[in-house]
């Protein structure tokens, strides 16, 4: 019976194997990545009773009141379905409201309302989720390279979905 190629590699020899190493490295800081992802939602969950991705859509209706579903769709990089599923969770808990356009009724405004307000105040930060803000601050050069690295790991994956690439971490 012969044994696969993995199981065959003794310690040593993987231990001297650059790509072995960086393999583990990699593997490593995506558990960080994901575990930190998780460790926010759950303080996020347990201080105001949101999901990340909720909150910072209450964020962002904070920045910009009155933004349209497509807008804060296109801002938080989901789908206009998905944030509208969303926000109708929101409207529920009375944290924000829906206006129509005076000028146009086809229109649809969103903005916070006091309970929302009152809450974000309490909120902890940041407000777009761990991820979020520390994309938002490496420099061009760097999302570059992981951008291209990301779409080849991405693709190279099996059961790899367009679709989940509109839809939050912790929906």
């Amino acid at each position: 019976m012969t044994k696969n190629k993995e199981t065959t590699l003794n310690k040593t020899v993987l231990e001297d194997d650059p790509r072995f190493q960086r393999f583990q490295t990699i593997l490593k800081d995506l558990r960080i990545i994901f575990r930190t992802s998780q460790a926010h939602a759950r303080v996020v969950e347990k201080a105001c009773g949101l999901s990340s991705a909720q909150l910072w859509m209450m964020w962002e209706l904070f920045n910009a009141p009155g933004l349209r579903v497509s807008e804060l769709a296109q801002i938080l990089s989901i789908h206009p379905s998905t944030c509208s599923n969303m926000l109708d969770k929101l409207q529920k808990k009375e944290l924000i409201s829906r206006d129509r356009s005076k000028k146009d009724q086809r229109s649809v405004h969103l903005n916070l309302t006091e309970n929302g307000a009152q809450l974000l105040a309490k909120a902890p930060r940041p407000a777009q989720g761990v991820l979020a803000d520390v994309l938002l601050r490496l420099p061009d050069e760097s999302l570059s390279h992981l951008e291209i690295g990301l779409k080849e790991f991405t693709h190279a994956l099996r059961s790899y979905n367009e679709e989940d690439s509109m839809m939050p971490i912790d929906s």
